[in-house]
């Protein structure tokens, strides 16, 4: 499964879908927001957004600000119209359409009734290397308009937010009738006449543009002559959300205007938290920014009369954190309502901000979290629940509070502190490039691509100190010290028989249908890929899996035995083990995707929630 996933599409074709659709979102602000993007990169939203604001208006060598002709700012109009190409799209123009309203230079379409012309909208075509059309593309734009027009246009558009929130009724969900009714026709007409269905059509918009996706969506049943109704529709930080699963609604829940009305009309959780969940809504994203990230910026309320809570609405902070998403190696573990936290910082506040789940202005969030870092140099810390963290480039530094976790370092040299003395975790490297860390509690986390890790040790009896360790293939090695990792049997690809002994051991069975025998210890037994025989000799032991483990089967086991999953396919946000298992005659078989855990000769009664951890 994924966040993403839309209409029983394949996860991978979802995940094309996806990534269309934003870009050409995007292509329909023409850079708007790319010096205010840049500014608040380079400057922050502290005292630096003075800066921000300034380079917001007049851009810089690098960016271009909403006021038109400063002669050192680069052709934003050209570099937007690349990146759409470069993602297959190109715009398609009104003579191809035989259409006579109202078009700018840059081929975009505007409203056409009274009262709706500053609306906008691109319409775009993908070709085969014949030059056959395969796809249309429609991407309205959000609130806003042409550099040359800005205000005007702009308010144009407020006019339309505030006549959707507050009546007439249906306002919202016939805005993109009203406003495109004739252009919808004549592209519904053209793509017939290229041998197209509703199904090769993609719609998708920001903002006032995503309520234009959910009202295109709402009409299409008996409008056009009903060729837009199995249309795909993908709608970024929309106020409004159209009824059933036609559309894939996506937006921060700290975006002040995603789903900010009920539906389609406003309430009194319009002005703040309107974390109310919908069935076509992902509901739990965050783009952790420095708005977010800062105690002083969150003492005013939440809500969409405050201004600075809009710098989660950006369409650059979508293209970049959601695409992020899209790229996470986790991203088959997660689904519609995951809590998902995107790294947006500032580059000033990244390198003294931890990304973390703060849960603010929000619902309580539930079940594992995912953190995702940026390119650059991130500090990220996950809680004591189960999380699933990841670097990707730069050069990374993890915490994390217990529970059982995943960290993805990703590329550079990246740091995992663990905030207390290596004495009081247990340490093990399966010989294939993961560390586990046992903690205390038992909680494990499994950690990849670590080029160090920091343990904070005693000094002078009442002082402390961080000491760095190297991880190397011996131990954890720090000046002439090094720390042996925790006693383990290892296999390899083939089929191994591991044996533990009498004392608590790790055996990682690694590739290949293992057959792992536990001591009278308390063991950690790691089978792997392949289909493995888990033997429990005593004492409590951890069986622990992860990923596409394949068909195990456990021998043996006892209710002071612990079961852990981790990272596995099929999950889909039931954590509840009874979701999972099913009595098999004497047997009880857990299934998690197309793997499964036999627990031979134990009876679906005789386990509890205590232990089984599912992640």
């Amino acid at each position: 499964m994924g966040v993403y996933d839309y209409k029983n599409l394949t996860t991978e074709d979802s995940k094309a879908l996806f990534a269309d659709a934003m870009a050409i979102t995007l292509y329909s602000y023409h850079n708007l927001d790319n010096g205010f993007a840049a500014g608040y990169q380079q400057y922050g939203f502290g005292l630096g957004l003075p800066a921000t604001l300034v380079q917001a208006l007049i851009g810089s060598g690098t960016s271009q600000g909403v006021i038109p002709g400063i002669p050192w700012n680069p052709d934003s109009e050209k570099a937007a119209l690349d990146a759409v190409q470069k993602a297959g799209w190109t715009p398609i123009s009104a003579s191809t359409l035989d259409y006579g309203g109202k078009v700018d230079a840059r081929g975009t379409f505007f409203g056409e009734k009274a009262g709706y012309t500053s609306a906008q909208v691109e319409v775009l075509g993908k070709y085969d290397d014949a030059g056959k059309l395969l796809e249309i593309g429609i991407a309205f734009r959000g609130t806003s308009g042409p550099r040359e027009n800005l205000i005007l246009d702009s308010i144009g558009d407020v006019i339309n937010d505030l006549l959707a929130a507050f009546g007439p009724a249906d306002y919202a969900k016939n805005y993109a009738g009203q406003a495109f009714g004739d252009l919808l026709g004549k592209v519904a007409a053209y793509a017939s006449a290229q041998g197209l269905s509703g199904q090769d059509v993609l719609v998708s918009g920001h903002s006032l543009g995503g309520l234009a996706v959910n009202s295109m969506a709402d009409l299409s049943n008996n409008s056009w002559a009903g060729f837009y109704k199995d249309a795909n529709y993908v709608a970024y930080a929309s106020p409004t959300q159209s009824s059933g699963d036609k559309v894939l609604n996506i937006g921060y829940e700290n975006d002040p205007v995603y789903r900010a009305l009920d539906g389609s009309s406003f309430n009194l959780s319009s002005l703040g938290v309107h974390d109310q969940p919908h069935a076509s809504s992902a509901d739990n994203i965050v783009s952790f920014n420095d708005h977010y990230a800062s105690t002083l910026w969150n003492i005013l309320p939440f809500s969409i009369l405050n201004l600075p809570t809009w710098i989660s609405h950006l369409p650059t902070g979508y293209g970049d954190g959601m695409g992020r998403i899209l790229e996470s190696k986790f991203y088959d573990l997660t689904t519609r309502d995951s809590t998902i936290i995107v790294a947006n910082l500032s580059d000033p506040a990244r390198a003294n901000t931890w990304v973390q789940d703060l849960n603010r202005n929000a619902e309580t969030h539930k079940g594992s979290t995912f953190i995702i870092g940026s390119d650059n140099d991130d500090l990220i810390q996950g809680g004591r629940g189960n999380d699933y963290l990841e670097g990707r480039a730069g050069n990374d530094t993890f915490r994390d509070g217990g529970g059982y976790n995943i960290l993805l370092g990703g590329k550079g040299f990246n740091t995992l502190d663990l905030q207390q003395s290596l004495k009081n975790v247990e340490v093990a490297n399966d010989g294939a490039g993961t560390l586990y860390i046992r903690d205390g509690q038992g909680g494990i986390s499994m950690t990849r691509d670590m080029g160090a890790v920091v343990s904070k040790e005693s000094y002078l009896w009442i002082l402390s100190k961080d000491v760095t360790h190297s991880v190397t293939d011996q131990g954890l090695l720090a000046g002439r010290d090094l720390t042996a990792y925790a006693a383990s049997l290892k296999g390899d690809a083939g089929a191994n028989l591991l044996k533990a002994g009498d004392g608590g051991k790790w055996l990682f069975g690694l590739d290949g249908n293992d057959h792992l025998i536990g001591g009278k210890g308390n063991d950690v037994l790691v089978g792997g890929a392949g289909n493995d025989l888990l033997e429990a000799g005593g004492g409590r032991n951890t069986f622990l899996f992860d990923g596409d483990f394949g068909q195990d089967r456990i021998v043996g086991y006892q209710s002071s035995d612990k079961l852990v999953f981790m990272g596995v396919e099929g999950v889909n946000g039931q954590y509840n083990y009874l979701d999972h298992a099913k009595a098999v005659g004497s047997d009880t078989l857990l299934t998690f995707g197309d793997n499964s855990v036999t627990l031979v000769g134990v009876g679906l009664g005789s386990l509890s929630a205590d232990g089984i951890v599912i992640t």
